[in-house]
């Protein structure tokens, strides 16, 4: 049987590093190539043509979202398995929208890895079990939402929570430490509001609050 051809795609060179010492103990893999960024990753599997990818979400010049919607459309042969830190599903429902076959935490057992690959080299999606629960909620409650056309219903209840918070004044900072999360997750939110609710600024998303009554207009 021919090796699965495994590509590393992380900004973090101790990532990319411990990723392929991983896979290279076992005979059964070949590490073909790994990057930094999302342009070199599209660049490296256009020439490589490998059978699973590790990406990561945030990358310089493209992140591993984009990335991964210009790889499953171009190679629909290569599965995407994106490897990340966040916890919160409303990433791993981004990356499977997207065509990621599999979402795993950075800071699982290293056994996920191979569990990641097994499946979607044979034709099955993935999740770490540590986000699995969580994913299927927010999964069911956006399939109940969907025949809706108002863009607003497609948030989560995090996402909503967010836009309250921003909504009422509260500074990335002061959301991440009110919430337990970090800076980046708190940015990242607010950039996928921003496109769920087709707004172009922290006014706009506002302005969408007040009119769907997630705060009053009295809010100080």
């Amino acid at each position: 049987m021919d090796k699965i051809k495994i590509f590393i795609a992380d900004d973090y060179p101790v990532v990319r590093r411990g990723i392929k010492t991983i896979f290279s103990e076992s005979p059964d893999y070949h590490v073909v190539g790994e990057a930094e960024d999302g342009l070199r990753v599209l660049e490296d599997v256009r020439r490589l043509r490998p059978d699973v990818v590790f990406m990561d979400i945030i990358m310089p010049h493209l992140d591993g979202i984009q990335a991964t919607k210009l790889i499953t459309k171009e190679f629909p042969e290569t599965r995407v398995v994106i490897l990340s830190m966040h916890h919160d599903p409303v990433y791993a429902l981004d990356a499977f929208r997207a065509g990621a076959w599999a979402y795993v935490l950075k800071g699982d057992d290293p056994s996920e890895l191979f569990r990641a690959v097994e499946k979607v080299t044979a034709g099955r999606r993935y999740a770490s079990p540590s986000i699995a629960d969580e994913l299927l909620s927010d999964f069911v409650e956006i399939i109940a939402k969907e025949p809706g056309t108002e863009p607003y219903d497609s948030l989560t209840s995090r996402e909503r929570e967010i836009l309250r918070l921003i909504a009422e004044g509260y500074r990335s900072r002061e959301i991440a430490d009110k919430l337990f999360i970090s800076l980046s997750t708190v940015k990242s939110h607010r950039i996928h509001l921003m496109k769920k609710l087709r707004v172009n600024d922290i006014a706009g998303l506002v302005k969408v609050a007040i009119r769907k009554g997630v705060i009053n207009v009295n809010v100080k």
